[in-house]
């Protein structure tokens, strides 16, 4: 099947390419067929592109890339809705909404999508209570972390701190 897109130009996709978001994404209810396009050179991102509308497409991201500890509570009716039997059938992405600078770059954690990608099914997951941010930082908790140049400079300084004192 060929697809007209607006980034990609006409794409070639086979049938078993499409996954079904059956309520669409958040602002997007009517757009519910889309192909997961990878770019080995611009791994680990990837575009959802819709294949009714041309022009619409998402950038994703796994989101361990951005945070290490990001957790999921799905209820039974989440898992049926995506006919799975546990969550380790899904594959999870989150929004990427890109900026000039790359450290202004976010993800979108409280609204990650999920994918039964074997039964080609998707859904939009909000996660309740504020517990994530629509807008975290690309880099999240990956650059609170020091580097290893970083640690050893301080740890240096402190030592000469030290031996002055």
């Amino acid at each position: 099947m060929l697809i007209k897109t607006s980034r990609f130009g006409e794409i070639e996709i086979e049938e078993n390419q499409i996954i079904t978001i059956p309520s669409g994404l958040i602002g997007f209810s009517e757009d519910r067929r889309f192909v997961i396009r990878e770019d080995e050179a611009a791994s680990p991102f990837r575009w959802l592109q819709a294949i009714d509308t041309e022009a619409l497409a998402f950038v994703m991201i796994e989101p361990h890339v951005s945070i290490s500890n990001y957790e999921l509570e799905l209820t039974k009716d989440n898992l049926n809705k995506l006919k799975a039997e546990s969550i380790d059938e899904l594959t999870v992405f989150v929004l990427v909404t890109m900026a000039k600078k790359m450290d202004d770059v976010t993800v979108n954690l409280q609204g990650p999508l999920l994918f039964n990608l074997e039964k080609r099914l998707g859904l939009q997951f909000i996660i309740p209570n504020g517990k994530y941010s629509t807008r975290h930082s690309l880099f999240g908790d990956k650059l609170s972390k020091k580097s290893p140049i970083a640690s050893a400079q301080e740890s240096a300084a402190e030592e000469q701190q030290v031996a002055s004192d």
